[in-house]
């Protein structure tokens, strides 16, 4: 009977140490305003159950998510006269101490929020994939 008992108090403090070491591991981010794919990465990294903390830019946060084009406006113009679509856009989650990309995702923004979602959700699990890899090493 006491043996058990002692064993139920291991196994708590063991869970309780657990969840505090989890919760260490978390990381603030900051999404950028990007052109309305904002909610939607929000939401995919979110969803993707990322031990993030989401906060403002001011609150100098470890990490940074955000919206870079591969072409300048006058490339834009041409690239969607030649070609008929608009230009790559590439999300990036970015280390901002380091200043070096964690993850990343390039894809062709259109208009429509099926699209978006579709890329953000794509992000997010190449940022999952990517957190995991750094966690185990």
């Amino acid at each position: 009977m006491r043996s058990d008992l002692v064993r139920r108090w291991l196994m708590v403090i063991a869970l309780s140490a657990c969840l505090v070491s989890a919760q260490e591991k978390r990381k603030t981010i900051y999404v950028d305003r990007m052109e309305g794919l904002t909610p939607f990465v929000e939401k995919a990294l979110t969803d993707a159950e990322l031990p993030f903390d989401f906060i403002e830019e001011e609150k100098r946060p470890e990490l940074k998510a955000q919206l870079k084009k591969l072409h300048s406006a006058y490339g834009e113009i041409l690239y969607k006269h030649k070609f008929g679509r608009s230009e790559t856009h590439r999300l990036e989650l970015r280390n901002v101490e380091t200043d070096q990309v964690i993850a990343w995702h390039q894809f062709q923004l259109k208009d429509g929020d099926e699209a978006k979602k579709a890329a953000a959700a794509a992000f997010a699990a190449k940022v999952k994939a990517a957190m995991t890899k750094r966690a185990a090493s």
